[in-house]
């Protein structure tokens, strides 16, 4: 399963869409040619298109964004109720600094360490709507002392762009997530602390 921060994620979920073919299958105006590929950027947060943020009617989205904050927990409660399934969770540097995403960071606590279901990724960009994010205010080094403290190793991306992370988020995050928690059960494994 795939969870996306609402501001973030909604461009790169309407980008896979089309990318994998599934808008084309609930409207042949969106098929995947250029065509196909300008009626989904004109119908973007336009009147009568797609919300901004997802919404109940997009194609497997089971948990409307609109509000920052709730993404990294939605993943975890989803991984604490079905132990065997494997979440990724992608979340926006805004969203990183809200109240609720802060608490969810220690939400690994909770999981068995041996088999580690749940794994998140940050698509930072420094900014926010209308000023800097915390993240985005923070060097590399504090960075990763603030995630270590909460539990997390961290594998950057080098040369990944934002563009990348929007066209590829499904791509990008079950990748990162399948590395991460195979890693973290390596770890847990040779490492009973």
């Amino acid at each position: 399963m795939l969870v996306t921060g609402p501001v973030h994620g909604a461009p790169a979920v309407y980008a896979n869409l089309w990318l994998e073919g599934t808008h084309a299958e609930l409207d042949p105006a969106l098929g995947l040619d250029e065509a196909g590929l300008v009626e989904l950027v004109r119908r973007f947060s336009w009147p009568g298109g797609f919300p901004s943020h997802l919404s109940p009617e997009v194609p497997g989205v089971i948990h409307e964004g609109g509000e920052l904050g709730y993404a990294l927990a939605t993943a975890f409660g989803a991984a604490l109720d079905k132990p065997d399934l494997l979440v990724a969770c992608l979340v926006g540097d805004g969203e990183a600094g809200t109240g609720p995403t802060a608490g969810s960071w220690h939400a690994n606590k909770y999981l068995d360490p041996r088999g580690r279901r749940c794994a998140a990724g940050a698509a930072p960009n420094g900014y926010k709507i209308s000023s800097p994010t915390i993240c985005g205010c923070m060097s590399d080094e504090k960075l990763t002392a603030y995630f270590s403290g909460a539990g997390w190793s961290q594998d950057r991306l080098g040369g990944v762009t934002c563009m990348d992370v929007i066209l590829g988020t499904h791509r990008v995050g079950l990748a990162f997530a399948t590395s991460s928690l195979s890693t973290s059960a390596r770890k847990s494994t040779s490492d009973p602390s």
